[in-house]
């Protein structure tokens, strides 16, 4: 059985280094020893990847796991910098498929850094979700009402509200989200 996890890395503010010199950042980021990174983006203030990375995942996830997540600064003549750093839970993507995280970086001291922040956003699938099996099953899509949580890492998850509310998808069937 293979499960997957993808990991949309939007972007991060608020990024600095030790010689305030422009930054040449991406994201490394690992789950179970496989590491996946972004591009990296030079000479900005705000970073904007907009980049997906992708784990195929043999079984399913624990909902303990987290992601180890580092942004570091590209060098061109020495070996990359830490820039920040967070673990992210993956409690939340493991329960209802999806989160949305801002997450508050640390640098190598543990200290958390003015202001920096990274976005991202967590999907996990499993063989066992009806969508994954089925193709041909259409889903309703309605606009659901999200809450701003605290997240063990530190920033914030947003959290769909739950609802038991029926969902018509305009075709005479009646689907519950």
């Amino acid at each position: 059985m293979e499960s997957k996890l993808e990991v949309l890395v939007k972007s991060a503010s608020e990024l600095r280094n030790k010689q305030s010199q422009k930054l040449s950042p991406f994201v490394s980021i690992r789950l179970r020893g496989s590491a996946n990174q972004t591009r990296w983006i030079s000479d900005e203030t705000n970073f904007d990847w907009n980049e997906t990375l992708t784990w195929k995942i043999r079984g399913l996830l624990d909902p303990s796991e987290a992601l180890e997540v580092e942004v570091l600064h590209k060098s061109m003549i020495m070996f990359s910098q830490l820039i920040g750093k967070t673990q992210i839970s993956l409690q939340d993507a493991v329960k209802t498929g999806f989160m949305s995280v801002e997450a508050m970086l640390e640098d190598q001291s543990g200290s958390f850094i003015p202001n920096a922040k990274l976005l991202i956003d967590v999907t996990y699938s499993t063989p066992m979700d009806e969508r994954a099996e089925n193709p041909s099953i259409q889903t309703a899509v309605r606009k659901k009402s999200w809450i701003s949580v605290p997240s063990l890492s530190g920033g914030f998850v947003k959290r769909a509200l739950p609802t038991s509310q029926p969902i018509d998808d305009s075709e005479g069937s009646v689907m519950f989200q």
